[in-house]
């Protein structure tokens, strides 16, 4: 009897353990088997655990659409985009239009920014590596620093490009670093499109290493660094959050516990009081800002070089963003009601966009 008990204790306590790795992923239930496939990280904990194992890992073929052996049967967005008729541009068979969106306008799209060049790799510990997709929309490093001293804050503009100059980039590559590789990828220079001109400087040092006598900051965490779009307005904000997210499947990790500074040059820093709430279904920290490092060498020992809001995708990539962000914020919807229409008027205050009769609207 008291070897049943023991047993069953046992028991519940691997099964609780299980459920404490799920729950704290604050995810969508019908999400948790895609991200099980896509985080390596998330993967290994759960075979450690024989209830999480059983559920989660066998017999799942679950796939977001951008990875190299995921079915088309077994994707996320199967199903959610529908060709009513054909084209006029000759691509009169629905499977064909079907695959021509999903690589345009939804998670296939991804596939692009995950196929990464190597411009510098790492040999050592304390070594250094960058890796960028084609145009550097998208990049990942370890080891690296910027030196903020150009920026100076109390005069600075909104979207400058002129912040890091010659000497204030790079890392400890080693042996290796593709100097002109990565000069060929800086071919998109717009603050909002690529980070050409915030990478086109990088360097390999020899002697540089992440210490405190070398670093006036160090990110440890895994950081995310964006660049911003308008806050004010919901369409141009979302496309910062919906890209985020996207750089979140890019680079195969969901945790919260990261960091994330917004790459913002404005002297009066990034203002954000109407949808800042937002940052919550990203991480459990409180974003930093750029002009708070004014002056200062950054240090950054594991970051990614967010996607950007003129790159802003659609479909199943946004059904997914959808789902996700009200989960992590807790929303709930109270409803649709019967027999009753919610309509939802966004008021702008533009003179082109300015609803001329809104006051009317009861």
């Amino acid at each position: 009897m008291l070897l049943a008990l023991i047993i069953l204790i046992s028991s519940a306590a691997v099964a609780s353990e299980g459920s404490d790795l799920i729950d704290g992923l604050h995810l969508p239930k019908d999400h948790i088997l895609y991200w099980m496939n896509r985080d390596n990280t998330l993967r290994s904990l759960c075979f450690k655990n024989e209830t999480c194992r059983l559920k989660y890992t066998v017999n799942n073929r679950h796939c977001w659409g951008y990875e190299i052996n995921c079915d088309a049967e077994s994707s996320y967005s199967v199903h959610k985009a529908k060709c009513t008729r054909p084209t006029t541009w000759g691509r009169n068979m629905a499977e064909s239009q079907l695959e021509v969106f999903q690589k345009q306008s939804d998670f296939a799209k991804l596939a692009e920014e995950g196929s990464v060049l190597e411009a510098g790799q790492i040999y050592f510990q304390e070594g250094s590596f960058l890796e960028c997709s084609s145009h550097l929309r998208f990049c990942r490093a370890k080891n690296i620093f910027f030196d903020f001293k150009n920026l100076n804050s109390k005069t600075s503009k909104r979207y400058r490009n002129d912040v890091i100059q010659k000497g204030q980039v790079g890392g400890n590559c080693n042996t290796f670093f593709d100097e002109k590789l990565l000069y060929s990828r800086a071919d998109e220079k717009s603050y909002l499109q690529s980070w050409a001109h915030e990478l086109q400087y990088f360097a390999s040092y020899p002697d540089f290493r992440i210490s405190k006598h070398r670093c006036d900051v160090i990110f440890d965490k895994p950081t995310v660094l964006i660049k911003l779009d308008a806050s004010v307005n919901m369409y141009h904000h979302f496309c910062d959050f919906i890209n985020l997210y996207a750089s979140q499947h890019v680079n195969g990790s969901i945790d919260m516990d990261i960091d994330i500074v917004w790459w913002d040059t404005w002297s009066d820093g990034f203002v954000d009081p109407i949808f800042g709430i937002t940052w919550h279904a990203f991480t459990v920290n409180k974003p930093h800002e750029l002009i708070d490092l004014d002056g200062k060498t950054v240090c950054f020992r594991n970051t990614i070089f967010s996607m950007l809001a003129r790159q802003r995708f659609g479909s199943g990539l946004v059904h997914a963003f959808s789902r996700h962000i009200l989960h992590r914020l807790m929303i709930r919807q109270n409803g649709p009601l019967l027999d009753k229409i919610r309509v939802t008027l966004l008021s702008r205050s533009t003179p082109f966009r300015k609803i001329l009769n809104e006051d009317e609207v009861d």
